[in-house]
């Protein structure tokens, strides 16, 4: 049998970590304004997008907060926070396109 040395280790680590951040995101969710988050991973980066229904300081505090939070536990990993304001009778995918809803609250 055969230790080849040169052959690449599997990149589980990055997908782990996108996992484990894409879960902590979802955390978002329970600030009541918040509507949706979508996100788009890249390599060592990811851009996240959050749709809220209620525009005002204390919203934008509680989202500020925990992209500080977030951002000083994986200092590896660069984010980029979009806060959108979405009118009554929109959705997101207004807005943005390319990105992965990860959370949305239904509508009743």
């Amino acid at each position: 049998m055969s230790n080849d040395l040169t052959r690449k280790p599997m990149a589980t680590a990055p997908l782990a970590t996108e996992y484990v951040i894409a879960r902590e995101l979802k955390a978002l969710s329970e600030v009541p304004a918040v509507g949706s988050i979508h996100v788009l991973p890249t390599q060592n980066a990811f851009a996240v997008w959050i749709g809220i229904s209620s525009d005002n300081r204390e919203v934008r505090n509680a989202i500020y907060h925990f992209e500080d939070d977030i951002s000083e536990r994986y200092t590896h990993v660069l984010f980029d926070f979009h806060v959108i304001p979405v009118p009554p009778g929109r959705k997101m995918e207004d807005f943005i396109t390319d990105a992965q809803p990860l959370f949305q609250r239904s509508i009743a």
